[in-house]
């Protein structure tokens, strides 16, 4: 018996699984990653924690045909390397593929987490049956991957799907990429929780005060839930988050024309509290004929998509070797 590691490397978090050969995960984990601590220290952890999910599954490393691997930043596939991570830091221009095989002596895939997530769910998920397809993923940041006749798109150098830098309020806040008004530094979860604050500073939003004060430090998810209970100010906020997702996503939908949009991460889980007002600005932008068609619904692997993702694409990597 043979089998394969797919590996999702997050800024916060390493997921690891497990999949035995003919399909099917046997075994997984989800550890710290402990970025800030270095990249030598991220590798070592991630090796022992490896370790851990093999003996958990009574799996030896000389069983391993490959290793898939999706992490979050931009990975130059040309070159085989980390160009950068605002997530990882000290990740600039590191040979990851290369580092992997030296320590795990087997054939390694590396991929953008948000393209496996998104072929994730091509293959399992809310994309299944359709050819043309958009993930979008929300959280701390904003992330994208295109999926097109089938395949991730990726552009020349594997950078393409960067929808949370779309320029949707050029002047607007800074974000992380260092530029204005990116979709990321207006419809975040940070850039909600940013607005959420800016409230409160103002002197309004009596109910998210209420609500911030008894679960701690303030977030999205209670600026969402004093809009759903009635806070006016924290429903603006929403409300002006949703406009600039829509209206990024209808560029996408000009652009691409997608059969479906699948959101993921955790500002999905506001479900149509999120998805009512992005769906009516993005038809509200977008050309009829390809606003008209595409649906936009919540995305269904939750954190499995990258793994399972990066584990189809490793196995269609191993068959050309």
């Amino acid at each position: 018996m043979s089998y394969k590691l797919g590996i999702d490397l997050g800024g916060t978090k390493i997921l690891i699984a497990l999949e035995k050969e003919g399909g099917g995960i046997i075994s997984s984990g989800k550890f710290p990653t402990g970025a800030t601590r270095g990249v030598d220290s991220v590798l070592d952890n991630l090796a022992s924690r490896t370790s851990e999910v093999l003996s958990h599954a009574g799996v030896s490393r000389h069983e391993l045909v490959g290793l898939g691997i999706c992490v979050a930043g931009f990975y130059d596939i040309r070159t085989r390397t980390i160009v950068s991570s605002p997530n990882l830091p000290g990740w600039e221009q590191f040979p990851l593929e290369q580092e992997l095989k030296k320590r795990f002596k087997v054939p390694v895939l590396v991929e953008n987490d948000a393209n496996a997530a998104a072929y994730g769910e091509y293959l399992y998920g809310a994309g299944r049956g359709k050819k043309n397809m958009v993930n979008i993923t929300l959280g701390t940041g904003i992330g994208g991957g295109i999926i097109t006749e089938g395949h991730i798109y990726r552009g020349g150098g594997g950078f393409a799907g960067e929808v949370g830098h779309i320029n949707v309020l050029p002047g607007g806040p800074l974000c992380g990429c260092g530029r204005r008004g990116c979709l990321e530094s207006v419809s975040s979860g940070l850039a909600i929780a940013r607005e959420g604050r800016l409230l409160l500073e103002s002197g309004g939003g009596d109910l998210l005060r209420k609500i911030t004060g008894e679960k701690g430090q303030l977030t999205a998810g209670h600026v969402f839930e004093a809009a759903r209970n009635g806070d006016a100010g924290a429903a603006r906020i929403i409300r002006e988050a949703a406009r600039f997702l829509g209206l990024a996503l209808s560029f996408v939908v000009n652009i691409l024309n997608p059969e479906v949009i699948t959101m993921s991460g955790g500002m999905a889980q506001a479900g149509e509290q999120l998805f009512v007002p992005v769906r009516h600005y993005l038809k509200e932008a977008a050309i009829p004929p390809s606003g008209d068609m595409v649906s936009v619904v919540p995305a269904v692997l939750g954190e499995e998509a990258g793994v399972r993702g990066v584990l189809s694409l490793l196995e269609q990597y191993l068959k050309k070797l």
